[in-house]
């Protein structure tokens, strides 16, 4: 039998609408060099009946149970997953139908530790290689990374060297319930050696009204903040990374308040929120390192303009942010 090439490690909970639909985009690559690992972590509707009934006379897909939480899951599957490399796949989300060639070719001559490909999230491309393709060395491509992390900082349209992991101890904190994904792959970066982008479009983000970062959770700021205080921690002994981390911070902030304090459910003082946020000492930190230099980036104008207590201004763009994705989700 030939060393498995991939394993596919989904985490399955109450997906019984879409968790077929996403098995079977990964049996596009369903040949004897692949397995599909579903961990479901404690379903209570048919998700598991549906699952073991797609399991039946195929071999290459593996359920197992864990402990609640996406961090337990994926767990899981990396301690089962017995291939050279894993990706990780959302049981909303599904594979594009990247030629199964192609990908076997790339990830047997791959000298890299991590692959990255461009992603759809809906119908819009996000071209990660045209972004990032004259960024050589791995220091460079680790800064542009936690400087936009919404775009790079998703466990998901990557493969990693199972090696790299397994030898590392690197698993999902499962103490954090956002950025765990981020904080994982910043962990990963730390320890491997060659990163490398690849132009195809190889993963695709269903957009859905139910997504968790699109409802509204009181406890929001402080599971964020989490998250910060753990990557900080990890980049502790990387001074280099400083501003970069600095600017990640930020984009946090800028969720926070997107998806907590001015979101439409939030009943409570948006502009008061605003500036609690801003008097944390993490975000003061961090607006110590940015300055007017870095308004190039439109998504920091509302937390530069904090920096000079212009809260007012910034309220406004951050409603106004709302409203065009509120616009967004309609069409």
């Amino acid at each position: 039998m030939n060393e498995l090439l991939l394993s596919v490690i989904i985490p399955a909970y109450n997906c019984e609408r879409t968790i077929i639909q996403a098995i079977r985009s990964a049996g596009t690559f369903n040949n004897r060099n692949v397995e599909i690992i579903v961990v479901d972590n404690g379903s209570t509707d048919h998700t598991k009946e549906l699952v073991k009934k797609e399991a039946q006379n195929k071999a290459n897909i593996i359920y197992v149970e864990s402990k609640n939480g996406v961090s337990n899951a994926r767990n899981k599957g990396i301690e089962l997953a017995r291939a050279k490399w894993i990706t990780f796949l959302d049981s909303d989300d599904t594979f594009t139908t990247l030629n199964e060639h192609e990908l076997e070719k790339v990830l047997l001559n791959s000298d890299s530790d991590l692959l990255i490909y461009n992603y759809l999230v809906g119908n819009s491309r996000i071209n990660l290689y045209s972004m990032t393709k004259d960024k050589i060395k791995k220091v460079s491509v680790i800064m542009q990374m936690l400087e936009n992390p919404t775009k790079y900082l998703t466990v998901w349209g990557k493969f990693y060297r199972t090696a790299v992991i397994k030898e590392n101890s690197i698993s999902f904190n499962n103490a954090l319930k956002y950025s765990e994904d981020s904080e994982f792959l910043i962990r990963y970066l730390l320890n491997c050696k060659q990163i490398e982008f690849n132009k195809h479009y190889f993963y695709k983000y269903n957009l859905t009204e139910n997504s968790t970062v699109r409802t509204y959770n009181f406890q929001l700021a402080k599971e964020y903040e989490k998250a910060i205080v753990q990557i900080k921690s990890d980049l502790e002994k990387h001074p280099i990374y400083k501003h970069s981390f600095s600017i990640f911070v930020l984009m946090q902030v800028n969720l926070i308040m997107v998806h907590g304090a001015f979101a439409k459910e939030n009943t409570n003082n948006g502009l008061y929120q605003l500036k609690v946020i801003c008097n944390k000492d993490y975000v003061h930190e961090a607006l110590d390192f940015i300055s007017l230099k870095d308004i190039k980036r439109v998504r920091l104008i509302p937390i530069l303009l904090c920096k000079y207590r212009l809260y007012g201004l910034a309220s406004v763009i951050y409603k106004l942010r709302i409203f065009y994705n509120n616009q967004k989700m309609k069409k």
